[in-house]
């Protein structure tokens, strides 16, 4: 806890500075903008003065919208808002200073759309070559002498309607107005000053990714109860219409994409509301809908318009029909077309075949091509490959090049199949469905973010180095609770360039929790989510209602560990909450503070109900506080519900309302459920002493004799110390007493009063080895414990003693301690030379990952870069040394070239393991389930015999879709546990 006081300090000095907002979410685009009152370049505000920002009549509508919100973006952090005037050229040049006198003049305008602009670049300083022609590329800078009596503007230019919308938002965000000012309450920033630099033009664009987007899913119970409550219902009884989309559009396009799957469990974008198709036209946004509903057609229309079933073998014609209409009525909007079938309600259709429907999708391009009277190539159509529909795809399916290959994760954010040889040169190219929320197995994940980014990093580089470029789409459930990861995936799909280096993530964490929070909270908050997301990377909230519990209550202190690693994080993320200005507050408790207390607390019901499981068992009389710790935090769990519901007046009621506790399959239990919790009687007063060890699962007075593990070592893996815990079995006080047999072996507490109940009845007594007195080699010291007020009571509790020599030449590597070596993935000995693994920091379960560069090619055993671990042991395993690797739980991406690793021993020859089962396309490998709940790949090898002394792992990947966490080798002391050991002790580090 000292740690974390010292971090309470900091951040409370920091932000008692005050609250001065970032800049744009990139990562590496310098501020076009200064903010002091001695800035240069062009002034755009000051006291009670706001620019005046003109566009064109004939620009497109969207960009006239956008426009106006710019004026009112001013107005957020200047206290008085900007002018629009709708003007065309002539009225324009003629209006020499123009018509608010000397008030600063912003050009908005679409090169070849604007006469505004396109009159100001023939006749005057603006290039817009840079511009021009290109798809979503936008372009701002201060303009010298752009007509007669004027000395300078400032223009935002952009390529098409989008682009240019794109260029007003990146102003908006630059002076202070973050994307999530609505979605996430983000406070502007307060300004006295703007000022525009006459240093060049910035220019962004072409994007990375052509169509990026995100799906509305999984929206019942919490976005769609919202709704209810906030918007007007549409005849059909959505309240999904148009003023809900507007602001799912503005906060779309502010991020720089352009692509919406609609809500659809209950919903018909075109029909809920008339206004919605074009609208989403008019913001430039390209509406498409899910996997299971294709040619712009609702699957809650199928009940309601389809003649027949939804069967194409037997109701053709009915069918068809249906598809018809739904190219009919969007052919004038913009749509990406879903094509390809599936059975009726989001499953497998039990009918179709390759063949029929390769005849699906040849009919529904050939309507397409009559409806909307284009070419194919001019029509934007995804198939979108998700669960069974790869296996049609591999049985040799012929599809148009036109159509894209909208790939799929695994609905758990592994990359189930990256493009092949013969399918990079489509013209449609690949894309990505990908999830930050799902319903189905192996369980729901639906509450709130369980996203590590640094895993969406990982995966979608893999998927853009390998051709995935044309769509990324991903599922953000009810979007409130997954703003983060949502902004993370669509900065990366906007400008993938600037997320090159491995580190990115943290760097791009930092700039956006600055534009959020603040610049004086972004680098703690960067910490605080980027530990959050690896602590929620052990497991999701859904998954933690398992029996047995997964975190091991027994061995390595692991499931007390990962909990105080919660209560921890919650204590840094309550500080910076606390010194935050009031009015950033409300945001940071909704992206920040709020899922690391609900999170907390969650963990805390699991954790404490198996820790009170345990101390029933040993009748420990804390087993009832436990029990009762546990129906507090159940409490506080609403608690906390309710406090986010009261939000700014109720604005954010009935999201969270998700159900989260009791889940005992894959579906949302009925009703939020306290897992069964252990009593103990404690009536008498008999103040009964009871005695447990550190990975002991026995305890006194079952066991007389107790026997701490793993032995004592100087190597012991650093942080970590052994304990015994005396504990009250009854009601009552008694006084215990611990006594060594040896010198050198010592507990902290040796004597101590105990009282039940109480938060007295339990004492840990750390157990300490003064190593220089300690003898050479292996022994055995005995503490024996006595309760002073039942003579006769004592317990024997045995501490194991290892204190090897190391010999002084061995100066780089991890060091043996208590039979095993524990070695995290990113240790290796010395960095590759030719940079030829990619270590991604702050990833997975513990520390990092290691992998390939992702456009490497497969490599072959023992021939390929290498990964070097130099260790040192001191046992004689008494059976076969075993090492076990941690993987991600990555997928076959590439079917020709499963993931495979090798390794060796001390240069003996190279065994190739292949941790994850083929399977044929449509369904998932042998072992997912559990590897996709526990989140990592586990696979163990046997060694043979490993002599004491030094040795040397070598390990090969084999291909660039995997990703290593951790080694373990396991000489005669491994213990089960979900993360495993702890990292053993590294020389030279």
């Amino acid at each position: 806890m000292a740690s974390c006081a010292r971090f309470v300090s900091i951040v409370a000095s920091i932000v008692s500075l005050g609250l001065v907002a970032g800049g744009s979410a990139s990562i590496t685009k310098p501020s076009a903008f200064t903010f002091s009152a001695d800035g240069t370049g062009l002034q755009l505000g000051g006291p009670g003065l706001a620019p005046e920002i003109r566009v064109a009549p004939n620009d497109f509508p969207g960009v006239i919208r956008a426009a106006n919100e710019l004026a009112v973006d001013f107005g957020k952090v200047l206290g008085v808002n900007a002018t629009v005037v709708v003007a065309d050229w002539a009225s324009t040049s003629s209006s020499k200073a123009g018509a608010s006198g000397p008030r600063p003049i912003i050009v908005v305008g679409t090169v070849g759309r604007s006469s505004l602009v396109d009159s100001l670049a023939a006749s005057r300083n603006l290039d817009t070559a840079a511009v021009a022609n290109k798809w979503e590329t936008f372009s701002y800078q201060v303009v010298q002498a752009p007509w007669d009596g004027r000395d300078s503007i400032f223009a935002i230019l952009g390529s098409d309607l989008r682009g240019t919308t794109f260029g007003v938002y990146d102003v908006s965000e630059q002076i202070g107005v973050s994307p999530w000012y609505w979605w996430a309450d983000a406070p502007p920033t307060a300004r006295k000053y703007i000022w525009a630099s006459s240093t060049g033009a910035h220019t962004e664009g072409p994007p990375s990714v052509k169509f990026r987007g995100i799906f509305l899913n999984d929206e019942s119970p919490c976005l769609t109860s919202w709704g209810h409550a906030k918007y007007k219902d549409s005849k059909y009884g959505s309240p999904f219409i148009t003023d809900f989309y507007k602001r799912i559009f503005e906060l779309v396009l502010r991020l720089k994409g352009n692509y919406v799957w609609p809500a659809m469990w209950s919903s018909m974008f075109y029909l809920d509301d008339a206004n919605n198709g074009p609208t989403a036209t008019e913001y430039g946004i390209f509406m498409g809908t899910s996997h299971h509903e294709p040619m712009a057609r609702a699957d809650k229309e199928q009940g309601r318009f389809l003649k027949g079933s939804w069967d194409w073998k037997s109701n053709k014609a009915g069918v068809q029909a249906f598809m018809e209409e739904g190219a009919t009525r969007s052919k004038n909007w913009s749509t990406i077309y879903t094509l390809g079938m599936r059975g009726s309600g989001d499953a497998a259709s039990a009918t179709l075949t390759s063949s029929a429907l390769e005849e699906v999708i040849g009919w529904q391009q050939s309507t397409l091509t009559k409806a909307l009277g284009k070419p194919l190539s001019q029509i934007p159509q995804a198939w979108v490959m998700y669960k069974e529909v790869p296996g049609y795809w591999q049985k040799g399916m012929k599809v148009s090049d036109d159509v894209t290959l909208l790939w799929s994760d695994d609905n758990r954010g592994n990359i189930r199949r990256v493009p092949i040889a013969n399918e990079t040169a489509r013209a449609g190219g690949s894309g990505m469905y990908y999830h930050f929320d799902y319903v189905g197995d192996p369980r729901n994940y639906k509450w709130i973010n369980t996203i590590q980014l640094q895993k969406t990093w990982e995966q979608m580089t893999l998927a853009y180095d390998r051709g995935i470029q044309n769509i990324w789409l991903t599922n953000v459930g009810d979007l409130k609770g997954l703003e983060l990861p949502t902004a993370h995936f669509m900065a990366l799909a906007w400008d993938r360039n600037s997320f090159e280096d491995p580190g990115s993530t943290t760097k791009w964490l930092k700039t956006w929790s600055g534009g959020q929070f603040g610049e004086v909270a972004a680098e703690a908050t960067a910490a605080i989510m980027t530990t959050y997301g690896r602590l929620i990377s052990r497991m999701k909230y859904e998954d933690l209602s398992r029996t047995p519990f997964a975190f091991s209550t027994t061995n390595y202190d692991e499931a007390e560990v990962n909990f105080n690693d919660w209560t921890d994080l919650l204590a840094k993320a309550q500080a910076v909450y606390d010194g935050l200005p009031a009015g950033a507050q409300d945001s940071f408790f909704e992206v920040v503070l709020h899922p690391v207390m609900a999170g907390r607390g969650v963990y805390e019901i699991y954790t404490k109900t198996a820790l009170g499981a345990k101390y029933a068992d040993q009748h420990r009389a804390s087993a009832n506080q436990l029990a009762r710790d546990v129906q507090s935090a159940f409490a506080a769990d609403s608690a906390i519900t309710k406090r986010f519901h009261g939000l700014l007046g109720g604005k954010w009621n009935h999201m969270m309302d998700q159900l989260h506790i009791g889940y005992n399959n894959w579906q949302d239990p009925s009703s939020q459920t306290l897992p069964r919790l252990t009593y103990v009687t404690t009536a008498a007063k008999n103040a009964l002493m009871g005695v447990a060890a550190r990975g002991n699962a026995a305890s006194f007075p079952a066991a007389a004799t107790l026997t701490l593990s793993p032995p004592q070592s100087p190597f012991a893996p650093p942080g970590r110390q052994s304990w015994l815990d005396v504990f009250a079995r009854d009601n009552g006080t008694f006084t215990y007493s611990v006594a060594s047999n040896v010198s050198f072996v010592t507990v902290s507490s040796p004597q101590q009063v105990l009282t039940a109940p109480g938060s007295a009845s339990d004492a840990r007594l750390l157990v300490s080895v003064d190593w220089a007195a300690a003898p050479s080699g292996s022994s055995v010291a005995a503490l024996k414990v006595s309760n002073l007020n039942a003579t006769g009571t004592a317990a024997t509790v045995l501490v194991p003693i290892d204190n090897p020599m190391l010999p002084a030449d061995f100066t780089a590597g991890h060091v043996e301690a208590g039979g095993v070596v524990s070695i995290e993935a990113e240790h290796f000995s010395a960095p590759p030379s030719d940079a030829s693994y990619v270590v991604v920091p702050d990833y997975g379960r513990t520390r990092s990952g290691v992998r390939l560069p992702t456009k490497s090619a497969s490599q072959a055993p023992a021939k390929g870069p290498v990964l070097v671990y130099p260790f040192y042991t001191f046992s004689t395993a008494p059976a076969a040394a075993a090492l076990t690797i941690y993987l991600s739980p990555s997928e076959n991406a590439n079917p020709s070239s499963p993931n495979r690793y090798a390794f060796s021993v001390d240069g003996g020859a190279a065994t190739t393991v292949q941790p994850v089962p083929l399977g044929d396309a449509g369904n998932e490998p042998a072992g997912w389930s559990d590897a996709v709940v526990r989140n990592a790949y586990v696979k163990t090898s046997a060694l043979g015999k490993l002599a004491p002394g030094r040795h040397e792992l070598r390990v090969w990947l084999l291909e660039p879709t995997m990703v290593l966490t951790k080694l373990v080798l396991d000489v005669g002391g491994l213990q089960s546990s979900l993360l495993g050991p702890p990292e053993s002790m590294r020389v030279g580090a």
